[in-house]
């Protein structure tokens, strides 16, 4: 299988190209063949990935290295061609893909794990926005309150500031806070596998394809990426500080015990907020308003990742 890696320099603010250069050492040490692709700007990993997926049809992995947000783009790249398998070194802030899938987080111990050839099959997420016609994503889809934080994060320029010092994740829990007191909830109406469903002045309904986001919180602690189905949470209507004690809790999956927060699966995902809130799509920025997403089950090959 010929393997093709799509390197984003940027995440973690430069940290990736590092990376990189040790996985490199490694890659040429072992004396293997392979391709290496720079992104350069946002969507790049998704041209790229096209392409690289078009013009070889013979098996092959396309390898994220760089954040989930550089595997969102190589996925919805690769979605249309059936011979190829995703390959993820992790090399950003959250890294929730390798969490969710089974992969290691440290660089060597994902390149052995996927020179060893060995790739399993996972559920793909897909979805349809104001932003975002037939995209596909592989953690999670949100509406609402978390989408709003993570569209503040990926447009602040402290979230630079703090991966250089490897503190990255403290920018989530800064605009969580300042954020909190100006966000305000609204009506949602949603639809799961054709069951209606209201919900007043709610903060945020998280679509997940397994347990984590936000950089290892278990939003869907009982999910699975092999499961077949989407773990929808909604956060209800709820005083604006037990927000946050939702937001600790969220790490172990205690969240789910709250009164004000619900759970369902489903195949099929359809949220219609009363104001056209953002939405998010592994982290990046999906649009506002209305968002359908639905499951392919078994549609997405990991290569280096534990059987599922």
């Amino acid at each position: 299988m010929k393997l093709h890696f799509i390197v984003n320099p940027a995440a973690k603010n430069g940290r990736s190209a590092a990376v990189w250069e040790r996985v490199q050492r490694m890659l040429e040490q072992e004396g293997v063949s392979y391709e290496v692709h720079w992104t350069k700007r946002e969507g790049d990993g998704t041209r790229i990935a096209h392409q690289i997926a078009e013009q070889n049809a013979e098996p092959l992995a396309l390898i994220a290295v760089g954040g989930d947000g550089t595997v969102y783009e190589v996925a919805n790249g690769a979605s249309l061609f059936p011979h190829v398998a995703i390959g993820y070194i992790p090399a950003g802030t959250g890294n929730d893909f390798a969490r969710g899938f089974g992969l290691p987080h440290r660089p060597e111990q994902a390149l052995r794990r996927l020179l060893a050839g060995k790739a399993a099959s996972g559920d793909l997420g897909r979805l349809a926005s104001s932003a975002v016609r037939d995209g596909v994503f592989v953690n999670s889809v949100g509406c609402g309150f978390d989408a709003h934080i993570a569209r503040a994060v990926n447009r602040s320029k402290w979230k630079g500031r703090l991966n250089r010092l490897g503190l990255g994740t403290l920018t989530y829990a800064f605009y969580l806070v300042k954020e909190l007191f100006r966000y305000q909830p609204t009506d949602l109406d949603i639809c799961i596998d054709g069951q209606n469903y209201s919900f007043q002045q709610a903060w945020m309904a998280a679509v997940s394809n397994h347990p984590y986001y936000g950089g290892g919180m278990r939003i869907a602690p009982s999910a699975r990426a092999d499961d077949g189905l989407l773990h929808v949470t909604v956060v209800g209507r709820l005083p604006r500080w037990k927000l946050l004690s939702i937001f600790l809790t969220v790490f172990w999956g205690g969240h789910v015990r709250m009164k004000e927060v619900s759970v369902f699966v489903g195949r099929n995902v359809y949220i219609r907020p009363a104001a056209p809130v953002p939405v998010h799509a592994d982290g990046e920025e999906a649009g506002v308003g209305e968002v359908s997403a639905w499951i392919e089950a078994g549609g997405l090959r990991v290569i280096g990742a534990e059987t599922l």
